[in-house]
């Protein structure tokens, strides 16, 4: 439905256990979905069956600011590509 509706693929959000433990392990989405992976650590560690890379890593809700912290991995025009499609 998100995809018929935007023309876009979701971003799918998730840690790589629960996906694992959730999903089978399912790689089917890895080619066509974004990865935005939940991992507290000092890397990002094992990725869900199917994703080469993350697009987003959700890695601390510490810090000097209130709230979850995120990285994009890639470059600015690709977070812009990503947003705006």
């Amino acid at each position: 439905t998100y995809k018929a509706r935007t023309g876009r693929d979701a971003v799918i959000y998730t840690a790589t256990s629960w996906w694992q433990t959730c999903t089978g392990n399912n790689s089917s989405f890895g080619a066509t979905n974004p990865l935005w992976v939940a991992r507290y650590n000092t890397t990002v560690g094992e990725l869900p069956a199917g994703w080469g890379y993350y697009t987003m890593w959700q890695y601390t809700s510490t810090g000097p600011t209130v709230g979850d912290h995120n990285r994009f991995n890639g470059a600015l025009d690709r977070v812009q590509a990503l947003a705006y499609g």
